[in-house]
């Protein structure tokens, strides 16, 4: 199989999201089994996957846009998804192929997808990682921009996919629950999860470790971001001599380091943006606890790599948790920043627990190897292309 992945939402050239990390591992499994997979993908996003992908094909759907000097500026971000959509029309293919997936339910990737399927007379696939009219935390213009737009993609997905992937059960029911709410009959899905390459991985401890909490993530509020500078003053009130690492790119990024900078916390905070893998993790090895804020995940990568470093984990409690992480985290109710600084804290003043809970949870994550997850994958995809029927 020849397979096309559209990833059209990055806009800079150091973001990393964990859709884009699922992808590139799929690829690299899928092409070790001689199928080979390329990207769409906006020029500007090109410098991360020439580093993480190099074997694979880029393809360009926006040679113009680039915010790597403006990521905040997220509402100039519209003109270039519109035209991505459109580019998917005359965009130059450089092979014909067997399958094209949207690596998201976002629109500018799952119509370019569909139309790019259609082109090449291919099966069209999506992957579902969440539902965002399912997320009673979003408002404001550009979330309701973002629930009339998904409806349309649903439509979409729900006429016209072959295959319809979904992150974790949560997301399956509430994908469906979206299909009834427009009054389709919900179509046949494929939980498919998602792994990691625990072989990038090494426990933390091993070294000096100069970084008290870690928090890995994209910047941007839904992943709690403005908890983030609170909850780092609750902690610092307790252990004054704490230090905080912040991993991640995203548009609230000059925000939330103000907000630090207001409360007088600039000097135990370091912030990087975004980072290559080997130095991220380089800085799990170097830190003692991770904390996640998210109001919503897919999954939770960044949770699953804070086990795979062997960090204990303090996180807001999300339903997604207890699918994917049963037992494993230290969970406190949605919002309460300051019950999460107290559980850090007292995380941060017991090192014979924190080596116990490295130990469990390093057992545990290994469950995830993404293999497993390209395989499950690429069968479904296969079993698709082996059908007699064409893309709707």
């Amino acid at each position: 199989m020849r397979i096309l992945v559209v990833h059209n939402i990055l806009n800079d050239a150091h973001s990393v999201n964990g859709v884009m990390r699922h992808y590139v591992l799929m690829a690299k499994h899928w092409i070790h089994e001689q199928h080979p997979t390329d990207f769409v993908v906006a020029k500007a996003g090109w410098p991360q996957f020439r580093q993480l992908a190099p074997a694979s094909r880029l393809l360009s759907s926006d040679g113009f846009f680039d915010a790597s000097r403006r990521i905040a500026m997220t509402w100039s971000y519209l003109p270039a998804y519109a035209y991505r959509m459109l580019t998917a029309h005359w965009m130059r293919l450089p092979q014909p192929y067997d399958v094209v997936v949207a690596s998201g339910m976002f629109i500018s990737e799952s119509y370019a997808a569909y139309v790019l399927a259609r082109r090449c007379k291919a099966k069209f696939a999506v992957k579902i990682h969440h539902v965002v009219t399912a997320q009673e935390s979003r408002s404001g213009f550009f979330n309701r921009l973002l629930f009339h737009t998904e409806r349309y993609s649903c439509r979409l997905i729900h006429r016209h996919a072959d295959v319809i992937f979904c992150s974790v059960p949560g997301v399956a029911e509430d994908y469906a629950r979206l299909e009834r709410e427009l009054g389709l009959e919900p179509r046949r899905v494929v939980v498919s999860g998602y792994g990691l390459d625990f072989g990038e991985f090494e426990p933390a401890g091993g070294g000096p470790q100069p970084y008290d909490v870690l928090f890995l993530g994209r910047m941007h509020e839904q992943k709690g971001v403005f908890d983030l500078p609170r909850y780092w003053r609750s902690v610092r009130e307790a252990l004054p001599a704490a230090r905080l690492m912040v991993i991640g790119e995203g548009p609230h990024r000059p925000r939330v380091m103000e907000a630090c900078r207001e409360l007088g916390l600039g000097d135990s905070v370091t912030f990087t943006g975004g980072v290559d893998d080997r130095r991220k993790n380089e800085l799990l090895r170097q830190s003692k606890v991770g904390i996640s804020l998210s109001y919503e995940e897919g999954w939770g990568l960044s949770i699953c790599e804070y086990l795979a470093a062997g960090l204990p984990v303090v996180a807001y409690r999300l339903p997604v948790f207890a699918q994917v992480f049963p037992g494993q985290l230290d969970e406190v109710d949605l919002g309460d920043w300051r019950e999460a600084a107290a559980r850090t804290v007292a995380w941060l003043g017991d090192e014979r627990k924190r080596r116990e809970r490295a130990e469990a949870g390093r057992r545990f994550i290994v469950q995830y190897d993404y293999r497993e997850v390209a395989r499950n994958e690429l069968a479904a995809l296969a079993a698709a292309c082996e059908s007699p029927m064409a893309t709707r």
